[in-house]
Order: structure tokens, then C-alpha cells, then sequence
């Protein structure tokens, strides 16, 4: 009987360390300027944007991006453009023309009260197929944009627990 309960605790203990193993590398990546904190395999590159509103003001986007060889995690945030209302069915829809990509689901979320979308796209670039999964927010005075994007080829179910695991750590700060 001892040994029976020996055997299980340790494979218990193993299961423990293996699980522990998996998780190595992903660290808890704050942004005090951009106000969100978020779990990433490895500390981002920052970098900004300029972009443009449909009548032409410009504005800065702020990223924090991840690159590896099979997958890429990009925050993206900037602020509401003075004069101007924020549209996730436009952004969609941005989104999926930037990558001439097709949408295969839109579907509403929210983030602590904050109206959101969850999108899934495919996408070609050059002659390669990839996935692009983003989810934004749009908060009082800011939009928080989250991307990974892989080949299709990479598609498992490995790369959903991934994905999964960014995009549920993902937590806005307050001031």
C-alpha cells in the first residue's frame, strides 16, 4: 500500500515538474505607459506607429511585440483620436483588408465591462497561408489591440493553448 502511494505521489511530483517546464520562458510583461500587463514567452521589442483616422488626423499606435520562429504575439494600443468614434466593425474590417486576409469568425467580447471582438483570419503573405487571431477593446479613452499570428501549417492544438494563454492573461491597469 506505501509503495502504491509512493508510486502515485511521484508521478504526481513529475507531472508537477513537467507542467512547470512548459511554462518556462513566459514571463509578466507590465506596461505602465500603456496601462495593461500581459504574459509573453519572452520580453517584447517596443515600437510605434503612425497611423491615420479615415479623415486623415494622425496618431501614434504603441507595440510590444514577440517574435519567434513559429508565432508572433503583438500588443497594440493608442488613444481616441479627439473628434472621432471608435469602430470595432471598421477595425474588423481594416484588419482583414491590411492582411487581404478572409474572416472566418467575428464574435463580441468583453474585458472588465469594455466592449470587445474576438477575430479569426486567414491571411496570405507571399506564397504562405497564416492565421491570425486578434481581440481588441475599446476602452474610455483607448483601444487595446492583441494579435498571434502563425502559419497555418502550425495549426495544433499546442498553438491554441499558446494563443489561449496570452490572450486570457491580458489585464487592463488603472491609473
Amino acid at each position: 500500500m506505501r509503495k502504491a502511494a509512493l508510486t502515485i505521489l511521484l508521478l504526481l511530483f513529475i507531472a508537477s515538474l513537467a507542467f512547470a517546464v512548459q511554462d518556462a520562458g513566459w514571463i509578466t510583461y507590465n506596461s505602465a505607459e500603456g496601462r495593461y500587463s500581459v504574459s509573453l514567452p519572452e520580453q517584447p521589442k517596443l515600437g510605434t506607429q503612425e497611423s491615420a483616422t479615415a479623415d486623415g488626423q494622425k496618431f501614434l499606435q504603441f507595440t510590444a511585440t514577440v517574435q519567434q520562429p513559429d508565432v508572433i504575439y503583438l500588443v497594440g494600443y493608442f488613444d481616441h483620436v479627439a473628434g472621432t468614434v471608435f469602430s470595432a466593425d471598421r477595425a474588423r474590417d481594416g484588419m482583414v483588408s491590411a492582411v487581404k486576409g478572409t474572416l472566418i469568425s467575428d464574435r463580441v467580447i468583453s474585458l472588465s465591462g469594455y466592449p470587445g471582438r474576438e477575430l479569426k483570419v486567414a491571411a496570405k503573405l507571399d506564397t504562405s497561408d497564416y492565421v491570425v487571431l486578434a481581440k481588441l477593446w475599446d476602452t474610455e479613452n483607448r483601444v487595446y489591440v492583441l494579435q498571434v499570428v502563425y502559419p497555418k501549417s502550425g495549426e495544433s492544438e499546442a498553438m491554441n493553448t499558446k494563443a489561449a494563454k496570452y490572450f486570457d492573461s491580458f489585464q487592463i491597469l488603472k491609473n
